[in-house]
């Protein structure tokens, strides 16, 4: 147990010594290990105290109502005491260097925020805040790793998108249930037509595969289906014999005529596709270099990580969409792989206080641009559009007051 009258050092953890007293009197103390000089160490000891109370809460998801009456309190109480705590700046810095065998992304919404997740077999190694899940957004959570020998993605278009533009040689794992969803999504679970069944039971054969000569078989499948309702597949309607009224909303106005099956089409087309692009049985027949053994779906992603924020966002709900988002950023950082111990990063940051006061400057020079200077003077340069290039920047159309 450590001496309460003779602390730590806050850098290195090493015992410290007494080294005189300043002006005012304080005892001032030094670490014979780094040198470093400190002054009224014990002030810090409620505050580490409301820390520890703190990060176990968000983490935890206890209610705060219940929290404030286990340690005899009131909610007002732990708000004072969770104020500058919630400045904390929460390290998103992963290795950039480090390449690893299969990286697993993903994105999950919460209200109106988007989280794109990057993570592997056990840990967390990147995650980025933003609207929507577009490429833009999944090249900024690229950008903060390094390319993997094999990427495992549920096949979203700004993924993919990216992953072309960042990594154009990268190996792709298509996730197997999410390929067997769309296909179940295009021609139903209970499908009636034989075509229709047939492309099923190829979704069905797809999740089951678990060897090459499985993967052949399903191949096999795939092909012998195609043949089998090739004709079928080609069938056509055309406008001109059908009434305006049954004309699908999908049809463009100067279209003639459109694939009359053209579900059973996409589905069929997009299981060969994969197959051609050699995206989903890679996990069979891994590239070079790989040393363990590949996942062929996203479910440790989505089961591991999103499942688990998504209860902790529902155990805190009513929380501010800025707390929501800390507390879903500490969560991921604490299982990051060999994360620095929380109370460490608070102590760095004097307990939110370098926060609170970087959000003050940039409040005090937000309002400096709105409302000019306290004497009347006009701001000396203020374009009044936010320089920084966003996806949604472009002309609009409508009421502007839409939700």
């Amino acid at each position: 147990m450590a001496n309460r009258n003779r602390p730590s050092c806050d850098m290195c953890g090493h015992g410290l010594v007494k080294n005189g007293k300043t002006a005012a009197g304080t005892q001032r103390w030094l670490c014979p290990q780094c040198q470093a000089s400190s002054i009224n160490t014990r002030a810090h000891t409620s505050e580490i105290r409301h820390f520890k109370i703190f990060i176990d809460w968000i983490l935890s998801g206890e209610s705060a109502d219940h929290l404030a009456t286990r340690l005899g309190v009131t909610r007002r109480t732990l708000t004072r005491w969770f104020t500058l705590l919630w400045f904390i700046t929460v390290p998103t810095a992963t290795d950039s260097h480090r390449v690893y065998d299969q990286v697993f992304i993903d994105g999950t919404y919460f209200h109106k925020k988007c989280l794109l997740v990057a993570c592997t077999q056990t840990h967390v190694i990147a995650w980025h805040w933003c609207l929507r899940e577009s490429s833009y957004e999944y090249l900024k959570l690229l950008d903060k790793i390094a390319q993997p020998l094999v990427v495992t993605t549920d096949g979203a278009g700004g993924a993919l998108k990216a992953l072309r533009a960042k990594w154009p040689d990268v190996t792709i794992q298509r996730c197997l249930v999410h390929v067997q969803r769309n296909t179940f999504a295009d021609i139903s679970r209970n499908p009636i037509h034989p075509a229709h069944k047939a492309i099923r039971k190829l979704g069905c054969m797809l999740v089951k595969v678990h060897s090459p000569e499985d993967a052949a078989r399903f191949t096999t499948a795939v092909h012998h289906t195609r043949i089998t309702f090739a004709d079928w597949l080609k069938q056509r309607t055309y406008r001109s014999t059908i009434p305006p009224g049954q004309v699908p909303k999908w049809v463009s106005p100067n279209q003639k005529w459109w694939y009359t099956h053209r579900n059973a089409r996409r589905a069929l087309k997009r299981l060969e596709k994969l197959i051609h692009a050699k995206q989903l049985f890679v996990f069979l027949t891994p590239p070079d270099g790989v040393t363990q053994d590949l996942k062929s779906t996203t479910n440790l992603l989505e089961g591991g990580i999103n499942k688990q924020l998504k209860d902790l966002a529902g155990n805190h709900r009513g929380m501010f969409d800025e707390h929501q988002r800390i507390t879903m950023d500490w969560w991921l950082f604490t299982h990051t792989e060999d994360p620095v111990p929380p109370l460490d990063i608070a102590k760095q940051q004097d307990f939110g206080r370098q926060g609170e006061k970087a959000a003050r400057a940039a409040w005090a020079k937000e309002e400096l641009k709105r409302h000019g200077h306290p004497d009347g003077r006009p701001v000396t340069y203020d374009t009044h559009i936010d320089s920084e290039w966003n996806p949604s920047l472009g002309i609009r159309k409508g009421w502007a007051g839409r939700a």
